[in-house]
């Protein structure tokens, strides 16, 4: 993990960004426009002694791939840049950053108090995995602050959310969550992937450690896998020993790919936050649909505390439309711009009807527990033209109603 300097905090985030870019990549006489890919495994010492040097740790440089990388280093430096965090580490995926996080940071007896509303690949982690491991999970409702304090015991040593739950958009209010968790001396870890900066930046609201599937956002073209972790350098130290360790790694291509994203970021984020709010808009009018979860309108029980904490409402919302398990299927098969596929934050709309997809192995039951209905469906909102989304939903309603919207 090399250390960079950080860049002029006068200039906007665009520029840092962008400048961001820049660093380290300067060799010799050649100064590259863009960062190159180092595509190695192990490099080469000029002697003994600085090779020595750099093995002990007296000397910054790199050894192998699976420890470090200059590519890998300059993507979660971007990052870092972006959360205003002072440091960052790349891995293979978010969920090699959310594991080696939970495993550096707790141990056998330890407890965790986390938000039910996550996803389920992190759920999936703490139940079958962590609790493998001896450590002790409590899932809450993280609006609820007063019943999540009667949850914290002596031996909790992290609290952890997502800042909009996954699937139905629940809004954790990270400012009171910080405060619960310094009365507490704990660690507020904080999932950003479904708000990254400038929606959001945890750490300036009171988190301790962010977790960000690059996959998603960063990246923002559906072409590479990859996590990022950020926060002070001693609360990275130990997570980098299991990245090492468990072999969590990010592959130098694809910390290239992020560094790519990472640069139109925010323009992709305005479009995608613009088109997502005249959607909801929309669809909240619309007689098909019985509900929507978007924290940018009016209706959403947390409007006024996203409206103060956050940058923009975000790109992702959720809908309940009539007619249940059948009719949300039928509405996938009948939209044409709109792409049916799993992930999110792409350039393009993407939906998925969690019953019928990623929450498909629950009981009806368990699924309601957790807000999950038959009629849910989710949208990841693009950066396609407006009127071409909303037009798209237009004339699936129509084909589902066969033309007669009093059937709605």
């Amino acid at each position: 993990m090399t250390r960079y300097q950080t860049d002029d905090k006068n200039w906007g985030l665009v520029t840092r960004i962008l400048k961001a870019a820049k660093t380290g990549i300067e060799m010799g006489s050649v100064k590259p426009h863009i960062a190159p890919i180092y595509q190695t495994v192990n490099f080469e010492y000029p002697d003994a002694e600085q090779g020595l040097a750099i093995f002990e740790g007296k000397q910054e440089g790199y050894i192998y791939t699976r420890y470090s990388n200059p590519s890998t280093d300059l993507f979660a430096h971007m990052v870092s840049v972006l959360e205003g965090a002072e440091g960052g580490l790349a891995a293979s995926s978010g969920m090699a950053a959310i594991s080696s996080v939970f495993m550096a940071h707790t141990q056998k007896g330890d407890h965790i108090v986390s938000s039910k509303d996550i996803y389920g690949g992190s759920r999936a982690f703490f139940v079958r995995d962590l609790a493998a491991m001896e450590r002790e999970i409590d899932f809450v409702d993280i609006t609820d602050i007063n019943k999540i304090a009667t949850k914290i015991r002596k031996n909790t040593r992290i609290l952890y959310t997502e800042i909009l739950g996954n699937p139905n958009l629940v809004f954790a209010d990270i400012v009171k969550l910080g405060e619960l968790a310094r009365d507490h001396n704990i660690k507020l870890i904080v999932d950003n992937t479904f708000t990254p900066p400038p929606i959001a930046q945890p750490i300036e609201m009171g988190a301790d450690i962010i977790i960000h599937s690059a996959t998603k956002y960063l990246g923002g073209h559906g072409d590479l896998v990859g996590g990022v972790i950020l926060g002070q350098h001693h609360d990275l130290k130990d997570v980098a020993a299991k990245l090492i360790n468990f072999g969590g790694c990010l592959s130098p291509f694809n910390a290239w790919l992020g560094i790519r994203g990472l640069k139109t970021l925010l323009l992709r984020l305005e479009r995608q936050c613009e088109n997502a709010l005249k959607l909801a808009q929309f669809l909240e009018t619309h007689p098909a649909v019985n509900k929507v979860y978007y924290p940018g309108l009016e209706s959403h029980p947390c409007h006024g505390l996203a409206r103060s904490q956050l940058q923009g409402f975000g790109a992702m919302l959720s809908f309940e439309v009539k007619g249940g398990f059948e009719t949300a299927k039928a509405l996938i098969d009948a939209v044409r711009v709109c792409r049916f596929t799993v992930s999110l934050g792409e350039i393009d709309t993407l939906i998925i009807h969690p019953a019928s997809t990623s929450h498909v192995s629950l009981s009806v039951e368990d699924r309601e527990k957790i807000g999950i209905t038959d009629s849910l469906l989710r949208l990841s909102v693009g950066i396609e033209n407006y009127s071409d989304l909303e037009n798209d939903f237009l004339q699936a309603f129509d084909k589902l109603n066969h033309g007669n919207s009093d059937e709605f």
